[in-house]
């Protein structure tokens, strides 16, 4: 499992951390048409395009690239700003219904990432839907309000609505669909999956959430401690380990922005002991390991790296790294057939009642496919 540095994964990597603090020189491009093609597909994989444009324009290396990737580039950015602003618009209307009902939300991941302002503009993250964390008992009054503004959940065919009263199917409701507007919104009654419940709770991330006045509306963004911590619960534990996706660039990169940005705010011990408390430590150590061997981020001293770290995330970045399409379906089909099997054994019953619904064949398939974790 030797690292390959020319490898698609590795040269995006380089040039992503640009936008974090690390120098690059013109060596650390892409050398050639071919890897210029392969690199931009990986970070189009990754929804990384503006974040490496970004990069590469922070470092001033941006007049040195290929005219068409230049303008390739460029396009997606601009593309990403148009939709991020009319989603910016939509999250400002939805906001204020929520608050005309006397109800703040917290704003969760690429929506808490947009109205923090961790970005130089909207255009450098790319977001697929909407979350946001709601008080669980109000979830049926909130559907009820949205209803009228022409919100509609989004159900897998073969699935049944659930219940909205007392519902505990998931850690979010159904996405919310509206023809007036270009994201899904996804209602959190927990930030985190239920099997990583305990590791960040709802009442906690309300408890310690800052107030925000935007756009005549307001919300709540989480303090900078559980902003790191929910994303690597859900980037690490909950889409690269659970679910045995790629492991995601896009939120890895988010990641080490939010700890440059927030520096001293984030409180290092916490995230530790937290981890450490639910024995999920030695998935914390290899995220970081992950981080820095990818991103160049630096480790902090109260988190206590050993020796079986780096070889621990081997597996990972031969993963990232996999370029040979018919490899990487394999490799991924083996693993996600190997884990049904585990979890038939562990939980037969709801395993079965889960082959009865198109939605677990849709998510097996994108898994074999390999689309790294929004």
């Amino acid at each position: 499992m030797a690292a390959n540095p020319r490898a698609a994964s590795r040269l995006l990597s380089r040039c992503l951390s640009g936008a974090l603090g690390q120098p690059l020189a013109r060596s650390d491009l892409p050398a050639n048409q071919s890897e210029w093609e392969k690199m931009l597909r990986a970070s189009s994989a990754h929804l990384a395009a503006p974040q490496l444009r970004w990069a590469l324009r922070e470092q001033g290396l941006f007049p040195a690239l290929p005219a068409d990737v230049a303008e390739y580039l460029d396009a997606i950015y601009t593309l990403n700003l148009d939709r991020n602003l009319e989603c910016e618009n939509q999250l400002a209307d939805f906001i204020q219904l929520l608050n005309s009902i006397g109800v703040r939300p917290v704003l969760l991941k690429g929506a808490a990432a947009l109205v923090g302002g961790l970005y130089p503009t909207s255009g450098e993250r790319m977001i697929s839907d909407l979350d946001i964390l709601i008080p669980a008992q109000r979830l049926p009054e909130i559907l009820d309000k949205v209803a009228g503004a022409g919100y509609h959940a989004g159900v897998a065919e073969g699935m049944q609505m659930p219940d909205p009263v007392d519902f505990s199917e998931h850690h979010h409701y159904q996405p919310l669909l509206s023809p007036n507007w270009p994201a899904s919104v996804e209602l959190h009654l927990h930030p985190v999956l239920l099997e990583f419940g305990e590791l960040l709770t709802s009442e906690e991330v309300f408890q310690d959430a800052r107030l925000v006045k935007w756009r005549g509306g307001e919300c709540l963004l989480p303090s900078p401690t559980h902003f790191v911590t929910h994303n690597i619960i859900h980037t690490f534990l909950v889409n690269t380990k659970h679910h045995l996706q790629r492991l995601s660039l896009r939120q890895l990169f988010e990641f080490v922005l939010a700890t440059r940005t927030y520096g001293d705010r984030i409180d290092w011990n916490d995230i530790r002991h937290r981890f450490d408390s639910h024995a999920n430590g030695k998935a914390l150590r290899q995220y970081l390991a992950l981080a820095n061997t990818c991103l160049g981020f630096n480790v902090p001293n109260s988190i206590n790296m050993d020796g079986r770290d780096r070889p621990r995330i081997q597996l990972y970045l031969f993963h990232l790294d996999l370029e040979n399409r018919t490899a990487l379906w394999t490799l991924n089909l083996a693993r996600q057939v190997r884990s049904r099997l585990q979890a038939l054994r562990k939980r037969p019953g709801k395993t079965v009642r889960k082959l009865f619904t198109t939605g677990v064949y849709r998510r097996f398939i994108d898994s074999i496919l390999d689309t790294p974790g929004k």
